[in-house]
C-alpha cells in the first residue's frame, strides 16, 4: 500500500459538543475503547497523521496524541484523506477504502465527512485548510456515499459507545484465556464467555471479581486493575492504567486511561484521568478528563414523566429526542460529597459543584463555584493551581500548555459567565 496521510479537521460544529470540546477537538472524544482519530488511523492504515484545531488547544492535542498539529508543509503522500473528526466508522467490512476513488467528496448519512485526493491535489488542499481550519475547504469533486455515523451531540457518543466497543474488540484480534498472561486472572474470579474478553499486558483481575461478557465483549487495556467484588458487564472497555474499585460497571461503559472508578456506572464514557472512587450512580454520561466526583455523587438519566430530555447550551436548549440522557461534565470539573446532577445537566470547564443536594441550575458555565447558597467565579490562579496539583498526582506535567488553555477558556467564557452570575445572584 502507498503512503497514506490522514488530516483531521475540527469543523464548524465544535459548539454542539459543549462543554467537553472547549478544551479538545471532537476527534479527541472517546467512543468505545479508542478515540475517533485512533479508529480512523487504524482503519485506513495511516502512515502519517496531521490535525488542525483551534490554536489554544493545539499544544494539548499534540501532547495527547503525539501527532503533528496545525503544521503546514507539503504532504509527501500520494493518498490524502481529509476527515471530519465527528465521523464514526462502521463495521470493517462495511466499505473498502481502496475502492474509494481519489478525487471525491465523502458523504455519510447525507453529511459531508471527508475528501480523498491524490498527491497532485494534496498541497493545494492543505493550504486551503490552513487558511480557515474551522471550515471545510471548497472543492469541486463528485460525491461518494460511505457508511458510518456522524456525531452531532455528546449524547450520540453515549448512543454509539456499545457498538464501538464491539468493533474495537474485533480489531484487536485473538482473545480468550490462551492469549492472557497466566497470572492475569485470579483463580477465585469468574469470567463468563472468556472468548469475548481481551486482557492487555500487566492487567489484573482480582478474586471475587466477575467479568460477564455474555452481552458483549470486555476490553482491559495495559496495566488495568479490576479489584475484588467488581461486576463488569460487557460491552465494556477499561483503559490503560485504570482501576475499578468494586461495584457495578454495567453495559455500554468505556473508561479511558488512568481513571479510578467505583460504585455504579452505566452506559457512560470517562475520557481519562478522572476519579469516581466512591459509591454513587453515573448513567448515560460523558465525563471529561481530570474530573473528580465526590462520594455519593449521582446523576439522574430519566425524567419521572418519561418525556424527552432537553439539554441546555449557552446558545439555548436542544431537545435530544431521547428518554435516557445523563450529565456532561467538562475537563477539570469537581463535585462535592452528596452532589446530585439533574437529567441532562451540564457543568462547564473547571467548575465546582458542592454543598450536597440537587445542583440548582441545570447548566453551569466555565469557572464557577456553586452550592450551599453560594455562586461565584472561580479565580483563574486558584483553578490552575488545583489542576496542576491533580496532574502531579498522576505524574503528568500540567505545563505551559495547560496554563494557556485555562487562560483562553477563561477569557472566552467571561461574558456568559458574567451573565450567569448576575442571574444567580453571584458576586
Amino acid at each position: 500500500m502507498s503512503e497514506r496521510e490522514l488530516l483531521f479537521l475540527e469543523g464548524p460544529a465544535v459548539g454542539q459538543f459543549w462543554p467537553l470540546c472547549v478544551s479538545r477537538p471532537p476527534y479527541l472524544l472517546r467512543c468505545g475503547a479508542t478515540m475517533l482519530w485512533e479508529k480512523w488511523g487504524r482503519r485506513l492504515g495511516a502512515t502519517q497523521i496531521r490535525m488542525f484545531c483551534r490554536q489554544h488547544v493545539a499544544p494539548l492535542v499534540a501532547r495527547r496524541t503525539g501527532q503533528a498539529v496545525n503544521v503546514l508543509g507539503s504532504s509527501g503522500s500520494a493518498d490524502l484523506w481529509v476527515l471530519d473528526g465527528r465521523w464514526l466508522p462502521g463495521p470493517r467490512d462495511s466499505f473498502d477504502p481502496d475502492q474509494i476513488p481519489r478525487g471525491c467528496c465523502l458523504h455519510s448519512g447525507g453529511r459531508f465527512v471527508g475528501i480523498r485526493v491524490d498527491g497532485s491535489h494534496a498541497d493545494r488542499l492543505i493550504q486551503s485548510i490552513a487558511s480557515a481550519p474551522q471550515s471545510w475547504p471548497e472543492v469541486d469533486f463528485p460525491p461518494v456515499d460511505v457508511p458510518g455515523k456522524v456525531l452531532e451531540y455528546l449524547w450520540d457518543v453515549v448512543d454509539g459507545n456499545a457498538e464501538q466497543i464491539e468493533l474495537d474488540f474485533l480489531a484487536l484480534g485473538n482473545a480468550g484465556p490462551g492469549q492472557w498472561p497466566s497470572e492475569a486472572v485470579d483463580q477465585a474470579a469468574v469470567v463468563l464467555r472468556p472468548d469475548r474478553v481481551w486482557i492487555g499486558p500487566g492487567s489484573e483481575v482480582g478474586p471475587q471479581a466477575v467479568l460477564d461478557a455474555r452481552g458483549g465483549p470486555i476490553i482491559l487495556g495495559r496495566n488495568a486493575v479490576i479489584n475484588p467484588h467488581t461486576y463488569l458487564e460487557g460491552p465494556a472497555a477499561i483503559g490503560d492504567g485504570s482501576h475499578v474499585h468494586g461495584g457495578k460497571i454495567r453495559a455500554g461503559t468505556a473508561i479511558g486511561p488512568e481513571c479510578r472508578v467505583g460504585g455504579e456506572v452505566e452506559a457512560s464514557v470517562f475520557l481519562g484521568f478522572s476519579n469516581k472512587y466512591h459509591d454513587g450512580f453515573i448513567g448515560h454520561c460523558v465525563i471529561g478528563e481530570w474530573v473528580n466526583l465526590g462520594a455519593l455523587t449521582t446523576n439522574s438519566d430519566v425524567k419521572n414523566n418519561y418525556h424527552s430530555v432537553r439539554v441546555q447550551f449557552p446558545q439555548g436548549a436542544v431537545d435530544t429526542g431521547r428518554i435516557k440522557v445523563g450529565a456532561f461534565l467538562a475537563d477539570h470539573t469537581k463535585t462535592g460529597i452528596g452532589s446530585l446532577l439533574p437529567t441532562g445537566g451540564t457543568v462547564g470547564f473547571a467548575s465546582n459543584i458542592f454543598g450536597g443536594g440537587v445542583m440548582g441550575p441545570k447548566m453551569v458555565p466555565e469557572f464557577i463555584w456553586i452550592g450551599g447558597g453560594t455562586c461565584a467565579e472561580y479565580r483563574l490562579t486558584e483553578a490552575k493551581h488545583t489542576a496542576a496539583e491533580m496532574c502531579r498526582r498522576r505524574n503528568v506535567d500540567f505545563g505551559d500548555e495547560g496554563a494557556r488553555a485555562f487562560e483562553q477558556v477563561f477569557e472566552e467564557s467571561k461574558s456568559y459567565r458574567g451573565a450567569f452570575l448576575t442571574g444567580q445572584g453571584g458576586q
